[in-house]
């Protein structure tokens, strides 16, 4: 009975599994490890049912996955709505969303295999479904304003050795060769040919010679030590906007100010908008820290008037630097918005399903790429989501930057594993452009990233801390930072060759018959 209720239900179970599978390579669980078979359920599904059912089960295993990964969106979305109805559609909307690329991805492999010529079906078979992933990788990064969290290449973060591909193809590259292996391995266990196995190990191999190589390379790679101030005050976010809090929240800063200056570093990092308001109360309170000698790049809104005449005013999620005399001497505006945090889109439209969203102000976005420095120290500074963009922190270092920093705050999460999966992307900009990044979290997860993607230093979440780390800075420029996604490009044009080889051996065939 139990044989025959599994056999029914096998191809639901096997694509459950390929989600819970993936799911488990990311934080907080961190078997990276099984990222690298996790797919092979779902392969087995998709090439041995029809159109429909591969994407049937693709989107399955697809919502699996991002509803385990992204279950912290639903505690997120209640404290700022105030609704559990609420918080779980606009959450289950998000993940079916999300799930739509891997049944796309099911679907297009099944199609892929059905429409291959059988003289050269095992080569497409192998290398047309990574092509696909990651072009539906880049798609997910950039449209309707883009949602790159969890792609798959970030599962890697603590294998340093497989992620210095990223250097040349971004934490695509890493996605490729994940889902590539998954294929290897899926034809060496159900066609029994010991060739597509030696062929995994020998992928495995060569990305992990290569990457040893790199992480040589890199590790500890600058030219002149800096010693930086990293400050986590673990604000409750419940007080951050609420002005009566505002003098408990400055009385906190100050001290934090003060600790700072005594460390008499190059680099003071605070979190993501971390002053209540940017006005001379605020700025007083961290004044130990401003007149320490070193960068003190602090964080609020910046209010600014639209026009010279206007009496309306614009707000900027902004990082900046101060002189002594608490007047602006360079400030970066937030280039990447996050939609339904800082701005809301179609408002008229869903305000009437969520009145919420009548209450929330829109945030403007800033399109400089600003770069602190004091002549020695060159920083850019990457504010919260800017560092899911990896084209944002190529054009900092294009601009000058020779160290990295991220400012942000995930006290939106509360201690789920949502701080984990947002800090991982900056593993892969410190490899992608070579570059120390130096992550300050309100509330964590804060760190030092060398060059080389190792994590030297990490915080836990939900402390208030304040840590100093020595760093190198340096001038190089990567290829990733000179050529950006390249490899996508490459995989595009790939992939459309082999959809013209595949038509042009089907006219031929056809003709033929004739």
């Amino acid at each position: 009975m139990h044989m025959k209720y599994i056999n029914k239900y096998k191809n639901i179970l096997l694509s459950v599994l390929t989600g819970l599978l993936a799911v488990a390579a990311f934080p907080k669980i961190d078997l990276f490890f099984l990222a690298w078979i996790a797919f092979v359920p779902l392969i087995s599904v998709a090439l041995n049912s029809g159109v429909k059912k591969s994407f049937f089960y693709g989107f399955l295993s697809g919502f699996i996955f991002n509803a385990a990964g992204l279950y912290w969106l639903v505690p997120m979305l209640e404290f700022n709505t105030g609704s559990y109805v609420q918080a779980f559609v606009a959450a289950g909307a998000l993940w079916i969303y999300l799930a739509l690329y891997w049944a796309v991805w099911a679907l297009l492999v099944n199609v892929a295999q059905k429409h291959s010529p059988k003289k050269y079906f095992q080569w497409i078979a192998v290398l047309a479904p990574p092509l696909i992933w990651v072009l539906l990788e880049y798609a997910r990064t950039y449209f309707l304003t883009g949602f790159p969290w969890m792609l798959l290449g970030y599962s890697q973060y603590k294998f340093t050795e497989a992620i210095q591909i990223a250097e040349y193809a971004g934490v695509y590259g890493v996605s490729f060769i994940i889902v590539l292996c998954n294929f290897l391995f899926y034809f060496w266990v159900f066609k029994k040919e010991k060739k597509y196995l030696y062929a995994a190990i020998a992928v495995l191999a060569a990305v992990c010679i290569f990457g040893a190589f790199k992480v040589d390379k890199f590790k500890y790679y600058g030219d002149k030590i800096f010693r930086a101030v990293v400050i986590q005050p673990n604000i409750d976010q419940y007080k951050k906007w609420d002005e009566s809090y505002k003098k408990e929240i400055l009385s906190d800063l100050k001290k934090f100010s003060q600790e700072a200056a005594s460390f008499h570093a190059d680099l003071i990092v605070w979190p993501e908008t971390v002053l209540p308001a940017f006005d001379k109360e605020s700025l007083d309170a961290v004044e130990a820290s401003q007149n320490s000698g070193g960068l003190n790049i602090l964080s609020a809104v910046y209010l600014e008037p639209r026009g010279m005449l206007s009496s309306w005013l614009d707000a900027y999620n902004v990082v900046f630097v101060t002189d002594k005399n608490k007047a602006i001497l360079e400030m970066h505006k937030k280039n990447h918005l996050v939609p339904f945090g800082e701005f809301i889109p179609f408002r008229k439209q869903l305000s009437k399903f969520f009145g919420v969203l009548n209450s929330f102000g829109d945030i403007s976005r800033g399109t400089d790429a600003a770069v602190f420095t004091d002549g020695e120290l060159a920083a850019g500074a990457l504010i919260c989501s800017e560092n899911f963009f990896p084209d944002i922190a190529a054009k900092l270092v294009l601009n000058g930057a020779r160290v990295l920093t991220n400012h942000t705050n995930d006290a939106w999460f509360f201690d789920t594993a949502a701080p984990h999966q947002h800090f991982i992307m900056n593993v892969f900009r410190a490899v992608e452009t070579r570059k120390t990044v130096i992550v300050c979290a309100n509330s964590g997860v804060s760190a030092i990233v060398e060059a080389s993607g190792k994590v030297t230093k990490k915080t836990p979440v939900s402390k208030s801390l304040i840590f100093s780390e020595e760093f190198l800075q340096n001038g190089y420029k990567s290829f990733y930072t000179r050529r950006g996604d390249a490899f996508v490009f490459f995989c595009g044009l790939l992939f459309l060759a082999i959809i013209i080889f595949e038509g042009a051996h089907k006219c031929l065939k056809n003709k033929k018959r004739e």
